[in-house]
């Protein structure tokens, strides 16, 4: 008999990681079935993607009120879909806004619901935890400080590592000082969803411009995420000082000097391959003043930084996110060899902080385990 799985993954990190769990648990089951919210990655891994995760990526207020239809019908469709065929069992994964209401559905329906990398509400929105502890049976978390923060809410949850660990490994080469003054090589995220490099594009666009005048023979390249369309891309960043690379964003930091990468997990993948970079992010005036006036976070944004409890790399958020800040900060990136090394120092510790590899072998063995009603759940060492 099949087990139907229902799983969620909102943007290009989840699909990823998403996808590599479903491979891993179809090792353990193969008659399960997988449907769901999901991308190209999900696709290939064999989901069948009842809505493309593009669809739901929204970054604040003034993007919410562009693409609410858009959105509100897909999850129309995802919600008409559980209610006619509920699953055996949900696998949630990131996309709180979205996830947390289908869980409240889920769990009506009396589907057992786990959640795989959690919402950052240890950081802000700490009242979506009684809607976490009613709703979700399971928290598997990434970051062993959140392991702490579900137990002392009285959750069950394991920590199972970061599955990032066992895709990345960290650089072996940097160039040398005069080779990265006279020809810098410099990489630009801008994000992977849409919104985001609509607030990112003529910011990064400005600061190539500055790049290219102070050093000509600089090298600035752009990745465009599988999730983002190459044309859309160019109608927002200026490729008069820049390139454009379809391709695995992870070979373009170790290309890379230097990056300026939007905040979001591609700051946690720059940390884990020791690429050093400044960390920037730009939203709507509306969704800043809600940030600002409306959040009791007051801390870090960078998991560097969160993981080290200290400004490892500079955050520019919002109106310091100017090119003339982040361009004085590639200066110093460029010039200040002892600057640049320390924190590359500091970015190799970021990966003895996560424990070991094995992040999604572990949550598959959990998932099976939860829903076979085992008792016991695999962990990660904790470091």
């Amino acid at each position: 008999m099949k087990t139907r799985l229902f799983m969620v993954a909102g943007e290009a990190s989840a699909d990823l990681h998403a996808a590599a769990l479903l491979k891993e648990l179809k090792k353990l089951h193969p008659e399960i079935e997988c449907f769901g919210v999901g991308g190209a990655r999900l696709r290939e891994a064999g989901m069948n993607i009842l809505l493309e995760s593009e669809r739901l990526n929204v970054v604040g207020i003034s993007d919410w009120f562009d693409r609410a239809g858009e959105v509100l019908r897909g999850y129309r469709t995802v919600v008409n879909t559980l209610k006619a065929h509920p699953p055996d069992f949900a696998v949630l994964l990131d996309l709180p806004d979205f996830n947390l209401r289908l869980a409240k559905l889920l769990k009506r329906k009396r589907v057992p619901v786990i959640y795989y990398i959690s919402p950052q509400v240890w950081a802000w929105r700490k009242y979506r935890i009684h809607q976490i502890k009613r709703d979700i049976d399971l928290m598997m978390v990434v970051f062993p400080f959140e392991k702490d923060f579900y137990a002392k809410e009285g959750m069950k949850v394991s920590f199972v590592g970061h599955p990032l660990l066992e895709l990345l490994n960290s650089r072996a080469n940097y160039r040398s000082q005069s080779e990265i003054e006279s020809n810098p090589r410099i990489a630009f995220l801008p994000g992977s969803r849409r919104s985001e490099v609509k607030f990112h594009g003529n910011l990064l666009s400005q600061v190539a411009e500055k790049i290219k005048r102070k050093y000509p023979n600089a090298e600035i390249k752009v990745p465009v995420a599988p999730t983002l369309n190459i044309d859309f891309v160019k109608k927002h960043v200026s490729t008069e000082n820049l390139t454009l690379v379809q391709g695995n964003s992870h070979q373009l930091l170790e290309w890379s000097d230097l990056a300026l990468v939007a905040s979001g997990t591609a700051t946690l993948e720059t940390a884990l391959i020791g690429t050093p970079f400044a960390l920037f992010y730009k939203v709507s005036p509306t969704s800043a003043w809600i940030w600002k006036n409306l959040m009791s976070y007051r801390g870090y944004i960078g998991m560097p930084n969160l993981l080290h409890g200290r400004e490892v790399v500079r955050e520019f958020f919002q109106e310091k996110a100017s090119s003339d800040g982040l361009f004085e900060e590639v200066e110093r990136l460029i010039q200040n060899e002892p600057y640049r090394a320390k924190q590359i120092s500091s970015l190799q510790e970021c990966r003895k902080k996560l424990g070991d590899k094995g992040a999604n072998l572990r949550a598959a063995k959990n998932v099976a385990a939860f829903f076979q009603g085992e008792p016991n759940l695999e962990e990660g060492a904790r470091i």
